[in-house]
């Protein structure tokens, strides 16, 4: 379990990368395409990358990686429904939509970019976890009690 663990963990960062890509493709695509320019970026968040975050909660339970990498794999799962209720709520608070765009919806909206960051940090950080607990058997790093030497 903890090889597979780390399998998806490694997709599951690499696809946060392939998001980016797909984000950039429908800001640089939509006057040429229109509104789908998004539905790449959007299919990968909503079912690609929400899939491979239930997994890796699966599997980091599975492969007993402990509590702190459980939860970095349930925050991660959480994020990707951020993502999507940033839009919803955002619209709701401000009145904007694609229809409607207002100034407090843009930089309510906004709110999906610092998100997507915590995503990909986070996936990152979990995706060194599971390299360490392939390898050593424990997902988090030990703690050495030597004091750390003087310098002169």
């Amino acid at each position: 379990m903890r090889k597979t663990l780390l399998i998806v963990s490694m997709l599951l960062f690499l696809d946060t990368i392939v998001q980016i890509y797909l984000a950039a493709f429908g800001a640089f695509s939509e006057r040429l395409i229109g509104e789908e320019s998004f539905t790449p970026h959007m299919l990968n968040g909503q079912i690609v990358m929400r899939s491979l975050a239930l997994l890796a909660i699966l599997f980091a339970a599975l492969a007993r990686s402990g509590k702190s990498t459980i939860w970095l794999t349930v925050g991660i799962f959480l994020l990707t429904w951020v993502q999507l209720l940033v839009f919803i709520v955002g619209g709701i608070l401000t009145g904007a939509s694609a229809e409607n765009p207002s100034i407090p919806g843009a930089w309510t909206v906004s709110i999906h970019a610092v998100t997507g960051l915590l995503i990909i940090f986070s996936a990152y950080w979990l995706m060194l976890r599971a390299r360490r607990l392939d390898r050593t058997g424990s997902a988090v790093m030990a703690r050495t009690q030597e004091p750390l030497a003087a310098s002169s």
